[in-house]
């Protein structure tokens, strides 16, 4: 009220002023110039030409001191929003600006987060204001049962006694010492209630207005500061991401390796930051000739294979060094994972191991059967799996080429055996050849799988 009596006498005597000295110069020219129709002229241009003066002085004055234009206040409040630590003070500061505006001492302001799934209330009865955050508010109230949208405004002096159903939301807005209840609602999305305390005089349509205005902007704001909260989350946890996807990257092997005879080719493509198919090809150094070739797939936690995979890899290592054959390693691997319980998900495992003779070792543990293209037959056939967790043996000659692929890769050529039996053998002098004709066929058919893709070729070259 302070604020609004120094707005008006600033205004009225920067008005008194100009009109001081519009005086001041009428009555020096006014002898000179008296009988002459041009000093009429005069005077009409030099108050035109002062007005927009008097009009920026008076913006001044709105900028400075508290605003009697209600609309106002929003404007003020938005450029307020960047100087407040958090959106409930914000609440807070704008309620009681409101209250002030309209001259009641009393109001609630019930707002509802969906994101926590709580009530806070905004108090203020006179010169006294709290916050209560988890208010306990029951969802059965009469108020948020009879109100359904924006515009169910509610008036305690509208309402009538004697009909008991209004009868009953009087009482409750007398225990709230209510006289005018406004909803928040984004769209359809209810975010809580403004109660206004009694007064005197009824409420203006102006002053109804503002509250509405009052009402659908912070539901606006507290939608904006919802998914802006969220972008930084989702901001965090991609940062997150990346780095947990390069420090996988650095575990995994080049997609190509020649070692004496035998040749590898992977193609590895990651539908996301995180790598769900993971591959490793390495030289066993404790057992003469033996190289190792693994695909292992986490099948449900995608956030955890930054964890689990490179230690997978690296047990699966540890065991080939401590000399155990494929099956052994991958058995001791499982009864690890499950006497420690490290891992909850399903994790399929195929690990293998390959001589420069061309005998090929494998387990497969829940991961995808291997495929041969043999060159005698010209024919990419599955390789039938043994008992889980045992091991399966298999001779490859020069020209053959070896098989590992992805689920959805896997699908697929079981789906058309034939045609890609005819890529193979049309492409098959080269593995790089074959390699490349393969994926085009593949992706191209897998193209709306959002899943990672992985293809690995082996094959025994002649030495050169």
């Amino acid at each position: 009220m302070k604020n609004r009596v120094v707005n008006i006498i600033l205004k009225y005597g920067l008005d008194i002023i100009f009109v001081l000295v519009l005086l001041i110069i009428s009555g020096v020219l006014f002898k000179p110039l008296v009988g002459n129709y041009f000093f009429i002229i005069f005077l009409i241009l030099l108050i035109v030409s002062i007005m927009p003066i008097a009009s920026y002085f008076h913006d001044i004055i709105d900028s400075i001191v508290s605003p009697i234009i209600y609309e106002e206040i929003f404007i003020q409040t938005v450029d307020s929003i960047l100087n407040i630590e958090s959106f409930d003070e914000m609440l807070k500061s704008t309620f009681d600006r409101i209250l002030d505006l309209i001259h009641v001492k009393s109001g609630l302001l019930i707002f509802y987060f969906h994101d926590k799934n709580e009530f806070n209330i905004f108090y203020r009865r006179d010169k006294k204001r709290k916050v209560i955050r988890k208010a306990r508010i029951e969802n059965n109230n009469i108020l948020f049962r009879v109100i359904n949208g924006p515009d169910d405004i509610i008036i305690k002096n509208k309402l009538n006694k004697s009909i008991h159903f209004e009868k009953t939301i009087i009482s409750e807005m007398e225990k709230l010492n209510g006289e005018v209840v406004i909803p928040i609602y984004y769209h359809d999305m209810f975010l809580g209630l403004i109660v206004i305390g009694d007064r005197k005089r009824r409420f203006s349509n102006r002053e109804m207005r503002l509250l509405k205005v009052f009402a659908s902007r912070i539901a606006i704001l507290s939608v904006n500061s919802f998914f802006f909260n969220e972008l930084l989350k989702k901001k965090e946890v991609e940062k997150e991401y990346e780095i947990a996807s390069k420090i996988q990257k650095r575990f995994l092997p080049d997609a190509d390796a020649r070692i004496g005879r035998i040749a590898v080719k992977v193609f590895h493509e990651t539908a996301s930051l995180m790598t769900r198919e993971f591959y490793d090809i390495f030289i066993n150094d404790l057992i003469e000739d033996d190289v190792r070739i693994s695909a292992y797939r986490l099948l449900d936690n995608i956030t955890g294979t930054s964890i689990y995979m490179p230690g997978i890899q690296a047990l699966l290592q540890s065991f080939s060094r401590l000399g155990l054959p494929p099956s052994r390693g991958v058995m001791k691997l499982q009864k690890i994972i499950r006497e420690g319980d490290i891992i909850q998900e399903d994790i399929s495992i195929f690990h293998s191991s390959i001589k420069q003779n061309g005998e090929f070792t494998f387990c497969n543990n829940n991961y995808q059967s291997p495929l041969i293209y043999r060159r005698s037959s010209k024919l990419l056939k599955q390789i039938e799996n043994g008992k889980r967790g045992a091991t399966n043996r298999l001779k490859i000659q020069h020209g053959d080429v070896l098989v590992i692929a992805c689920k959805s890769f896997f699908n697929i050529i079981r789906s058309d055996v034939k045609r890609f039996s005819e890529i193979a053998a049309h492409n098959a002098s080269s593995l790089n050849r074959m390699s490349s004709a393969l994926v085009k066929s593949l992706s191209a058919r897998a193209a709306e799988d959002d899943e990672d893709k992985l293809l690995i070729l082996l094959s025994l070259e002649e030495v050169s």
